[in-house]
């Protein structure tokens, strides 16, 4: 958990701080802010922080203040940071930013005007002071919230694919309101001003049909012309909490860049008067920290920003060797104070490099401060060195390496599962779409199919037999209704159809059109499922013999043999104009193979076959 690890790194560079405490008495202190922090980062126990996290944050707040008072200026610069982070986290925004802005102005006072500099000259300690609290901030509060960011993003990944769903079926009702119920409510109206003519004038009776007819034809057209392939509109990319993770790390690496290259000038304008910081301030060392200033972040910049998709940037070698370069340029004019950015190489030697190799890369470069600086300082200044010091630049250079680290990281993982989101948002609505394709061509080309050529039946009997013309025509009535229900339960999550209600529809509708028909239905018991996809079948197979074939005969069979269920379909009214490849078939074929079937049709002879098999 690297939020966790930059806590125990920063924990132990606070400890091992330079400031020259008198006492060992600051420790327990010092454990004590970071308790609170440690705990929150971790993710253990959360019920506390969302329901009390106000007396929390007051307790933080107590630990961070309290040893102002008891040590002084002795007390361990930066940690008030830990405070202003967790602010940032706990409170919601953009109050915490304002809280902790407030916060950032006390630590200011304290140490400038309070308790005094934790070191001289005063200018440069006091704002190293404010500028270790930031990036402690900062650092606690990008590492945290982007491991949040991440982990809700592959938690909702499935969430966001479900709104797309949604999406898709609310539009398709819409535009199935618009484009079929809105037009089938039309042809029952004709259909009722049919029946109400039909007894004084037929010849108005006959205008009513020819209507509702041309009207069901429209509807059963613009049905099967549904919006399966339209382009598929992104849903409005944003992470869990409002604030993009790219957009964090940038926030949060511009700002701690900013604040080390502060302290980079302070180092040149107002050294320290520490071992080994001395140096005569001349142009070329000016000349020198700017271009170092200047360089090294858009160096880190690049390498960081690289991780938002997936890949390394180009010349990356190139651009690390260079990096290395700047980062150990000042050493030899201001010593160990030049070695200030050594924490940024350290971390793009992570982000890098490859393989397990680049751990030992990154600790051979976050030692390299007080190896160098032992190396080069005099024998008096060596003995000087504490290994409290040794322990105090390695910790800071392996804390703000794995900040580095992290936040790059992170930031590059969250754009990527948003992408994945996306995608699979965007597959969920392709497959959304031609499931609601399948089930309007399915579930209402038989309906607007057999609107239709009722229609006809009733214009040839008008005029002939006004009694069957009404009972018909009563029956386009009943059926418009019919169809409306199916209308509306396609954006369902899946329309529920009957086997048993689909033999007897179509036993129905297929006398009604002068079909003679013959049916066999074993008592075989059918899963839900397989029982709705031959009732789909069987329905789309009633519908082609309506619109495709000048059938005489129809046979419709369902036998159980051999772990099988076996629906068959024939009849005699095959024209070498019916379309076998059409979307029907497809539909028939892919509903079949879902579960495990298969769907086999054969022609010959004017006679057409379609036979579903599905295990029993």
């Amino acid at each position: 958990m690297l939020p966790v690890a930059f806590l125990v790194a920063l924990l132990v560079a606070r400890g091992a701080d330079t400031t020259a405490h008198k006492t060992a008495w600051y420790l327990p202190f010092l454990l004590a802010v970071f308790v609170l922090p440690l705990w929150y980062a971790g993710g253990w126990a959360r019920g506390p922080w969302r329901r009390v996290p106000l007396a929390l944050l007051a307790a933080q707040a107590v630990v961070t203040y309290v040893p102002f008072a008891v040590f002084g200026n002795q007390w361990v610069g930066g940690a008030s940071g830990l405070l202003m982070g967790m602010v940032l986290l706990v409170l919601p925004s953009p109050g915490s930013w304002v809280v902790a802005a407030s916060l950032l102005g006390v630590e200011a006072l304290l140490w400038n005007g309070v308790v005094g500099v934790p070191y001289l000259p005063a200018i440069s300690g006091g704002l190293w002071a404010v500028d270790a609290a930031v990036n402690n901030a900062l650092g606690l509060f990008g590492l945290v919230r982007l491991s949040r960011v991440v982990g809700e993003l592959a938690r909702t990944q499935d969430e966001l694919a479900d709104a797309a769903v949604l999406r898709e079926r609310r539009r398709t009702s819409e535009q199935l309101a618009t484009a079929i119920e809105g037009r089938i409510q039309e042809v029952a109206k004709h259909a009722r001003a049919a029946l109400r003519w039909l007894s004084t004038t037929e010849e108005d009776a006959r205008g009513e049909v020819t209507a509702a007819g041309r009207i069901a034809r429209a509807a059963l057209a613009e049905g099967r012309q549904l919006r399966a392939h339209d382009p598929v509109e992104p849903l409005r990319r944003s992470e869990p909490g409002g604030v993009p993770g790219p957009l964090l790390t940038k926030g949060v690496l511009a700002t701690v860049l900013a604040m080390f290259v502060l302290v980079n000038m302070l180092n040149v304008f107002a050294p320290t008067d520490a071992p080994g910081s001395g140096h005569q301030v001349s142009a070329p060392v000016v000349v020198l920290a700017i271009v170092v200033s200047v360089g090294i972040p858009l160096l880190q910049w690049r390498h960081s920003g690289a991780q938002h998709g997936g890949e390394r940037p180009r010349h990356w070698p190139l651009t690390l060797a260079l990096l290395a370069v700047l980062t150990y340029a000042q050493f030899p004019a201001m010593e160990a104070a030049g070695l200030i950015f050594l924490a940024w190489l350290a971390g793009s030697v992570l982000l890098l490099v490859r393989g397990p190799w680049r751990w030992f890369w990154f600790v051979l470069v976050a030692t390299s401060l007080p190896v160098l600086t032992w190396l080069r300082w005099p024998a008096v200044i060596r003995d000087s060195i504490t290994t409290t010091w040794l322990l105090y630049a390695t910790s800071i250079g392996i804390a703000f390496g794995l900040m580095t680290y992290g936040l790059s990281l992170l930031a590059g993982l969250a754009d990527r599962l948003d992408e994945r989101r996306e995608q699979l948002a965007a597959l969920a609505t392709v497959r959304e779409r031609l499931r609601l394709a399948q089930d309007t061509h399915d579930l209402l080309g038989l309906g607007m199919s057999t609107l239709a050529l009722k229609t006809d039946l009733v214009g040839e009997l008008i005029g002939r037999d006004n009694q069957l013309a009404a009972r018909e025509l009563s029956e386009v009535v009943r059926l418009c209704s019919a169809v409306q229900d199916d209308a509306s339960r396609i954006a369902a999550e899946r329309p529920e159809l009957s086997l048993a209600a689909e033999f007897t529809a179509a036993e129905e509708v297929l006398a009604a059109s002068g079909i003679d028909v013959f049916t066999e239905r074993a008592p075989v018991p059918l899963a839900a499922d397989a029982d709705a996809a031959l009732a789909i079948v069987l329905r789309e197979a009633v519908t082609n013999i309506l619109r495709h074939s000048a059938a005489q005969r129809c046979a419709i069979t369902l036998a159980g043999a051999d772990g099988f269920v076996r629906l068959r379909v024939s009849n005699d009214g095959a024209t070498p104009a019916h379309d076998r490849r059409g979307r029907g078939l497809a539909n028939m074929r892919d509903r079949v193979a879902a579960l495990g079937g298969e769907l086999a049709t054969k022609a010959g002879g004017g006679t057409f076959v379609v036979v579903a098999e599905l295990p029993g």
